[in-house]
């Protein structure tokens, strides 16, 4: 994670990528976005560059990946934003801030991408070796696992651990890699009910790295893991090109598609993929910044496995912002819809409450919790913590999730998991939405 002959061999999104594409006469291989179609990358791309300042002490390490694997770039800007990474990461180990190990693996490839050295991040006359502190926290993610069978955090941040560990060339201990191919092989890359396509997709990536990479002894398990991990994947691809939900389905590119040699032409279209994520974009379902940065290498023909890849001394300063119009938005009447909305405590069963409000429509899901909370304080009260994603809940009437037990709310849609967090998500009229605590 070796007697057995390894997969063809396969470099991700080089002169191949350009050649597979060239001779695709059925449109069915993989290949960047139609240049007819730049225009909507270009809107993606400045999306993100005005989203850059909204948070100076939590700079998005996703963002900057994006940025510097696009054709085009805002120099300013990305230098901009590379000094708060420095300047974030070096405040959150000296004040031992919350820096979990995904965070500081996303840090590493967001500077190596940056071409700066995660070995030596310097601001203020103070230094940290963020490849040192991640080897750290990848190893305290598996002595968790070797104590209480599962990782400190979740495999999600396992799988980016090892992926950056990987892109930086660093020697990743067997024990570490066996933790990962063995949490693919027994079916553990979940978040609730089911496979969790995005954790699936960054374990085939860093199981790509590697496959590409000298890991002898237990290239078998590698191998098989990969193989396996890469059909789940094929299994939620749906028929509109989504893999998963629309918010996996960047991630599921890239995996895919660095893995090609794994994905029969009939199983995947991936031409429909990037079409969903074109039509989506211009419908404003990426005005995440987190959102968007996860489709922006696909379209761009990249992935993570690229970020060591980058020349750049060859970057072209031609990623302009123009001005935003300060003129007024039209004023549309905002109609009220009425929304179920309940909570349920799934594990302990203490109690389950519901209640109808009433809110705008075009309203955030937070609206509706807003609502109920000044309907009835006491049941209905809830705390929120800031992510990258927006907004996220951490309690709903008294009731914590805890990281260590591995408890959090679970928000649906009658059965359905939301895959929008409470600050996207728009409610329609007469929609029940429950709030389930429960374990990941």
């Amino acid at each position: 994670m070796n007697a057995v002959e390894r997969p063809q061999r396969f470099a991700p999104f080089g002169s191949w990528y350009v050649r597979l594409l060239r001779n695709d006469t059925q449109g069915t291989g993989i290949g960047p976005v139609p240049e007819s179609q730049r225009d909507t990358v270009i809107f993606l791309l400045r999306s993100m560059l005005r989203s850059l300042g909204e948070d100076v002490l939590n700079p998005n390490p996703s963002v900057m990946i994006a940025l510097r694997l696009a054709r085009e770039h805002n120099l300013n800007k990305e230098a901009e934003l590379l000094r708060e990474l420095k300047e974030a990461a070096i405040r959150k180990v000296q004040n031992d801030e919350d820096f979990s190990s995904g965070l500081v693996a996303l840090y590493t490839l967001a500077l190596t991408a940056s071409c700066s050295d995660p070995c030596n991040v310097t601001s203020n006359g103070f230094t940290v070796n963020l490849l040192h502190l991640l080897e750290e926290k990848l190893s305290k993610e598996i002595k968790n696992f070797e104590d209480k069978l599962f990782p400190l955090t979740n495999y999600y941040q396992v799988s980016l651990d090892v992926l950056a560990l990987c892109v930086k060339k660093r020697q990743i201990p067997h024990r570490s890699v066996l933790t990962l191919t063995d949490a693919v092989m027994n079916d553990t890359l979940s978040h609730g009910t089911g496979f969790s396509v995005d954790t699936g997709a960054v374990a085939a990536l860093a199981l790509r790295c590697l496959i590409e990479a000298d890991y002898s002894l237990i290239a078998a398990r590698i191998e098989s893991a990969l193989q396996k991990v890469i059909g789940q994947i094929i299994d939620n691809v749906k028929g509109d090109g989504i893999i998963g939900n629309l918010y996996s389905t960047g991630l599921a590119i890239q995996a895919l598609s660095t893995n090609i040699n794994l994905v029969s032409l009939e199983s995947w279209n991936c031409s429909k993929s990037l079409q969903k994520l074109l039509t989506e974009i211009k419908k404003g379902s990426f005005g995440n910044a987190q959102a968007a940065s996860q489709i922006s290498p696909s379209l761009d023909g990249r992935t993570y496995l690229d970020v060591g890849k980058l020349n750049c001394a060859a970057d072209v300063d031609n990623l302009t912002l123009p001005e935003l119009s300060t003129s007024s938005p039209p004023v549309t009447e905002r109609v009220p819809i009425r929304v179920q909305y309940n909570i349920t405590d799934g594990l302990h069963h203490t109690f389950s409450y519901a209640v109808n409000v009433t809110v705008p429509r075009g309203s955030p899901l937070l609206e509706v919790l807003q609502e109920a909370r000044r309907a009835d304080p006491e049941r209905f009260s809830f705390k929120l913590k800031m992510t990258f994603w927006g907004p996220s809940v951490t309690s709903i009437g008294g009731l914590e999730s805890d990281s260590y037990n591995r408890t959090y709310w679970q928000f649906l849609n009658g059965t359905k998991l939301l895959d929008q967090g409470i600050g996207s998500y728009q409610p329609s009229n007469g929609e029940r939405i429950l709030a389930n605590f429960t374990t990941y």
